[in-house]
């Protein structure tokens, strides 16, 4: 039993008894032919000090699970960071099916998180087992912008499937909690693993999805694997494309509420100027169901192709002039988009920090954490200085320069 346990520490699995029991009994030979019950298994670890201490939780019956009844009612969308031994950061996004458990979708991307690898992930899933009904995430813009009163790319693409968008409430981040437990443990192997590169992460994930969903027994399955409880339960996917009306209504409600909201606190619905002049009303009024507020159409002029952002003068690759682009900032993050496709192919995180300023002009390149769709080997290469200078500043000087 201490081989077993010690092995899966190792390996970066689930230890416990309940763990330990289903490991030894699947083994095709077992000292003395009769594997011990979990109790008996929890009782031999703990003399022999084999075991880790927890602080008392309460009680897992005492909770009202939240679940669907049947496969493909409902997949989790989620997504988490983690630093590979190149010094690059690597996101994770986790796609477990609500009722089953099962990994529909685990992988790994280089950019952070957004939309375009959050569909890929949806997308493989979807070639794999078909559509889910519903598909909950949280409020990240790179997952869900209904909630603030438009319609995002990844919420075109699953209509389009005929899966409904839903996201958690915000700030209530228990609506994901599979979600948030499965991050434990896929973290806790890759820790384990160390991966050195995204080739490698990607390698680590196929062998963990295999594990996860074969021979990791799940407690809230009454100790079956994810796999099983796929095979047994009913799937109830989606039929049909839902119609863009459907969006537009679930976004113009949302809208309602906001609007609403501002009214009930009491908020005036003008602004007016330092100087207590009244300032066009119509600048600050919420947008259509599907525009953004924080959107605003710009050209990029063939002999000056910059990007303004406070007043700063960022330089963007000449492969972008002569085209429009809707100039797009949340809390989180800068991004240029495409107005008719709404691809993003410029985006870098706020608040704004560079290596190398000249007065008002920054180059893109030396942004931390840009990313740019389709850059040139040129621009590429000066980015990817700029990446090293930021990791090494990083490790000299963590207390002021984190690489967080």
């Amino acid at each position: 039993m201490v081989r077993i346990r010690k092995q899966l520490k190792t390996d970066g699995w689930d230890y416990g008894p309940k763990t330990i029991h289903y490991e030894a009994t699947i083994k095709d030979s077992f000292p003395g032919g009769i594997v011990p019950s979990i109790a008996t298994i929890a009782r031999l670890l703990a003399g022999v000090s084999h075991v880790d201490r927890n602080p008392r939780k309460r009680p897992q019956s005492s909770y009202l699970p939240f679940a669907r009844s049947s496969a493909m009612a409902l997949w989790q969308l989620d997504a988490f960071e983690f630093r590979t031994g190149d010094g690059k950061v690597v996101t994770v996004y986790q796609l477990p099916d609500d009722a089953a458990r099962f990994d529909v979708g685990f992988w790994a991307y280089q950019q952070h998180e957004n939309s375009h690898d959050a569909q890929d992930v949806i997308a493989r899933a979807i070639k794999s087992y078909g559509a889910s009904k519903e598909l909950l995430s949280d409020n990240s813009k790179a997952f869900n912008q209904l909630r603030s009163g438009r319609i995002g790319a990844v919420e075109l693409f699953l209509a389009s499937k005929g899966a409904m968008p839903i996201s958690g409430l915000p700030g209530r981040p228990t609506t994901q909690s599979k979600n948030e437990r499965s991050h434990q443990t896929l973290n806790r192997f890759l820790v384990a693993n160390k991966p050195q590169d995204l080739a490698d992460m990607r390698r680590l994930i196929t062998r963990y999805r295999e594990h996860y969903n074969r021979r990791r027994p799940d407690q809230e399955l009454n100790q079956s694997t994810p796999e099983i409880a796929w095979q047994t339960l009913a799937h109830t996917p989606a039929m049909e494309p839902l119609h863009l009306s459907v969006l537009q209504a679930k976004a113009a409600e949302y809208l309602s509420h906001r609007r609403l909201k501002h009214i009930a606190l009491g908020k005036a619905t003008i602004a007016v100027s330092k100087t207590g002049k009244i300032i066009d009303p119509g600048l600050f009024e919420e947008p259509a169901p599907g525009v953004a507020a924080i959107q605003m159409l710009v050209d990029f002029v063939k002999d000056q192709r910059k990007v303004y952002y406070k007043a700063l003068h960022i330089s963007v690759p000449s492969m972008l002039a002569g085209r429009q682009y809707y100039r797009m900032v949340t809390d989180e993050e800068f991004l240029p988009s495409d107005p008719d496709t709404r691809e993003v192919f410029m985006s870098f995180p706020l608040p704004l920090t560079a290596l190398y300023r000249s007065g008002k002009f920054i180059p893109s390149y030396a942004i931390r954490g840009i990313q740019m769709l389709n850059a040139s080997a040129q621009w590429e290469s000066k980015a990817e200085h700029y990446r090293k200078e930021y990791a090494q500043r990083a490790t000299q000087m963590p207390h002021v320069f984190t690489g967080d």
